[in-house]
């Protein structure tokens, strides 16, 4: 449609121009073939009409300009207000990386994000304020090399790119390369959508520590237990490395609950969970609650002097924390008795005989007057897990 009209509104000019140099061509012709000859008439004349004819060239290729830079202008002014209808935010780039347009949506994303005084800068000498002002929180105290980075990447990425602002603030970001060399730089707030999908996260999180973990002490629950000693137990045999556990029970949990009530009861449970708690540190070790009043300690890796060493930390730590009790027989606090079982797995074994182990040495350690520990003997790994354990009366 623009070069359809193009000729129409060229024409007139080009026609004006015409006449104007036949007519001066031909004045010049005419005197230099009457040397000699005063002034003439015909050529003066003819001069003059060229001359005229340039003038009128000349106001019409004026207002054609004027016409020109008005419809420019009305473009850019149409561009702009559509541009700023969208709710994206939008920034144009030159060949030489200079702003040239952004719309209203970037500033009410992020207030003050651009101003007028902007158009003409280039991309790297507005970043390098922003970074002083300490606006990029990704670039916080590495400036340079985040700076560097980001120009080495400009424009290339295919794929949105999650950046935040400050102030918790979150937007995809796009850049792409128009065929003439601009860049176009879209930005879309997704503040809510990540806030939500950071909320489904912790949502998810804390619904997989409920489902491994024990409600009332805060330890691993059984199930969480099982998986845990079904993976120490393969990768033990695996690498030819020993395995300990030890079996916790509270000594007269049953008069302490009869005596103090179920609601100190529970408080005694949580007590205990922190003393055993504070006992294993090494990576994948774990405290966890096994039922009631019993708890179990995985130790991966530890061997037999390890195993006993925090089955004496575990009792010495209980003493410390002096939970009284004033109906027990064994001591005026709460103890617990520990049952100790050690191995190097192997695939003639199964996980269930190391908790039957160190629950049948558990009864011993019960046996020999609780608040101690004893140690899985041959017998304890060989007697079977439907056979009754030795133990004291009453048991509790």
């Amino acid at each position: 449609m623009t070069l359809s009209r193009l000729p129409d509104k060229s024409l007139p000019l080009i026609l004006w121009a015409l006449a104007a140099f036949v007519s001066e061509t031909l004045a010049w012709w005419w005197v230099s073939q009457t040397p000699g000859i005063g002034f003439l008439p015909g050529p003066f004349w003819l001069g003059l009409s060229g001359l005229f004819c340039a003038l009128a060239a000349f106001v019409l290729l004026r207002r054609q300009l004027s016409t020109a830079k008005r419809a420019a202008r009305h473009a850019r002014q149409l561009l702009v207000s559509s541009l700023d209808t969208l709710d994206v935010g939008l920034e144009i780039w030159d060949q030489r990386d200079r702003l040239i347009l952004y719309n209203k949506k970037i500033n009410s994303m992020r207030l003050g994000f651009h101003k007028p005084a902007d158009i003409g800068q280039t991309f790297e000498s507005l970043v390098r304020a922003k970074l002083k002002l300490h606006q990029v929180p990704a670039a916080i105290g590495c400036e340079d090399q985040w700076l560097a980075k980001r120009l080495a990447t400009r424009g290339k990425h295919k794929e949105p790119q999650l950046k935040e602002l400050a102030g918790n603030q979150w937007v995809n970001t796009r850049e792409v390369r128009t065929p003439e060399g601009y860049l176009v730089a879209s930005w879309i707030d997704v503040t809510e959508l990540v806030r939500k999908g950071k909320m489904l996260e912790a949502s998810n999180q804390r619904l997989a520590r409920q489902s491994s973990m024990d409600e009332l002490t805060g330890l691993a629950n059984r199930r969480h237990f099982d998986q845990a000693l079904t993976t120490e137990w393969q990768r033990a045999a695996r690498s030819g490395t020993p395995l300990s556990l030890l079996m916790v029970d509270i000594d007269h949990f049953k008069q302490y609950n009869d005596n103090y009530g179920h609601v100190a009861g529970d408080e005694c449970l949580r007590r205990v969970a922190g003393v055993l708690d504070h006992c294993v540190r090494r990576a994948g070790e774990m405290a966890a609650r096994y039922g009631g009043e019993e708890f179990v300690l995985l130790l991966p890796g530890a061997d037999m002097a390890h195993a006993c060493e925090t089955a004496q930390k575990c009792l010495d730590l209980m003493e410390i924390e002096a939970v009284p009790h004033a109906t027990s027989s064994t001591c005026s606090q709460v103890t617990f008795s520990i049952g100790v079982a050690c191995l190097l797995p192997d695939a003639m074994l199964e996980p269930a005989a190391m908790i039957n182990a160190a629950d049948t040495a558990m009864y011993r350690a019960k046996s020999a007057g609780r608040a101690r520990f004893e140690v899985a003997d041959q017998a304890d790994w060989d007697i079977d897990k439907d056979t009754p354990r030795t133990r004291p009366a009453p048991l509790s």
